[in-house]
């Protein structure tokens, strides 16, 4: 991840699992989450903005057999006109960093996917810095006759969530890792599968059993169990409703359909805040890594530069006094009778040697005006990157106590990139 460049994040899952939906979950909580982390947010206006709060608008109006759903994202002619959605964060007016959330249709995680869609999905896949895989909870944790069992996926798990084809995706996403990535894997429309501590750690252990082929790939590889962050954050991306039944259309898909309890329930989502807290725990963890290092650098290079300016001064003060002695000795000719002055001048021509130290003199104060130039812009990037590691080190504390790691909440692997870093500051 370069610190000058924007941080991506990609919401990867095959149509109707519901990517908007856990989008408008954690755009509903982004307001508190910063304001509590003494951040700011800028958000741009998009295509993708308005596509989160028609989803909002859609949930918080439902009927309470919840029958009208969010309208799957279409693909676009061409995929890479998708902006996203992006905002940026800062402190004290100052923006530091860009984040931008890509949210594909899921007919682009299709076998069926045209190439140039493909190629677009595995550009993004190749350039994110953090993947959320919402995960269908019914599809995962429902059979035709009930709950599964302890050893059981869920009927339409295969089918719905397609986990073989997301983690084909990413195994060739990640053929070739050189920066940290994060693992987000979201169960949403769970509040079924959460109602107790004892409901949610099944649905976490259903996770790791239904995405054990992903889990065994990144930490299997060497490489891999030191760069990618794996976490589990369920969802409930509307709260307050109950599995019903599924049935399928007439294009043999499968839609389940749910109830809210109680009947009058209000649009009041749970958790969306988890992903974004991890999101923006690793992200900083990132970043803040990356900006030790460049503020390290940066001050070597002042030191070198400090150490340049008290050679070049030192050099300078000696072409000052040569330029001083000429002057004088030229000064000094010019008051003689030109005839006298005319036969030195052919023997001892002072001029030239006049304007060679003046040029030197010159040429030194450049220089000098060159490093002490060079030297108040690093001292300026110092004190930007110190403001920016004080910003984030205090908001890194506000996001780590927030997140949770336990009923149904997990760090899978990567705890260096998701805890508050001690050691860096």
């Amino acid at each position: 991840m370069n610190v000058n460049e924007e941080l991506k994040i990609i919401i990867v899952a095959p149509r109707g699992i519901g990517k908007t939906s856990i989008l408008a979950a954690m755009h509903e909580e982004f307001h508190k989450t910063f304001e509590r982390a003494n951040l700011q947010t800028w958000v741009e206006n998009s295509g993708v903005l308005a596509a989160i709060n028609e989803c909002k608008s859609i949930l918080k109006n439902i009927d309470p057999r919840i029958t009208k759903q969010v309208t799957p994202t279409q693909p676009k002619d061409n995929p890479w006109n998708d902006q996203g959605f992006t905002f940026e964060i800062g402190s004290n007016s100052k923006k530091f960093m860009k984040l931008r959330f890509t949210d594909p249709s899921g007919e682009y995680f299709s076998p069926t996917a045209t190439l140039q869609q493909k190629e677009y999905i595995k550009q993004q896949l190749n350039q994110c810095d953090a993947i959320v895989i919402p995960i269908d909870a019914t599809a995962l944790m429902q059979k035709k006759t009930g709950m599964v069992t302890d050893r059981e996926l869920g009927t339409w798990h295969e089918e719905k969530n397609n986990p073989q084809r997301i983690t084909s995706l990413l195994k060739d996403a990640f053929s070739n890792v050189t920066s940290p990535r994060l693992l987000i894997l979201a169960p949403v429309k769970c509040e079924t599968y959460t109602k107790t501590s004892r409901d949610a750690e099944n649905l976490l252990s259903h996770v790791k059993m239904g995405y054990s082929e992903l889990l065994d790939f990144v930490k299997s590889d060497s490489l891999l169990i030191d760069k990618v962050a794996v976490v589990v954050t369920p969802v409930q991306t509307i709260g307050n409703v109950t599995f019903a039944y599924h049935k399928t259309d007439i294009d043999g898909f499968t839609k389940f359909f749910y109830y809210k309890t109680p009947i009058n329930a209000p649009y009041e989502p749970k958790d969306g805040d988890q992903p974004l807290r991890n999101i923006m725990l690793f992200l900083m963890n990132v970043f803040l890594l990356n900006k030790k290092h460049f503020l390290e650098q940066e001050k070597e290079n002042l030191d070198t530069l400090e150490t340049q300016l008290s050679i070049d001064k030192d050099k300078l003060n000696n072409a000052k006094r040569e330029f001083e002695e000429e002057k004088r000795i030229l000064d000094k000719r010019n008051t003689m009778w030109w005839f006298f002055r005319a036969i030195v001048n052919a023997f001892d021509d002072r001029e030239p040697i006049y304007y060679q130290a003046k040029d030197n003199l010159e040429n030194k104060q450049g220089n000098v005006q060159e490093l002490q130039s060079n030297i108040e812009s690093t001292t300026e990037n110092i004190q930007a990157t110190q403001e920016q590691i004080t910003a984030f080190n205090n908001a890194l504390f506000r996001f780590a106590i927030g997140c949770k790691n336990n009923d149904g909440f997990a760090i899978l692997q990567g705890h260096k990139w998701l805890e508050f870093p001690q050691n860096l500051f």
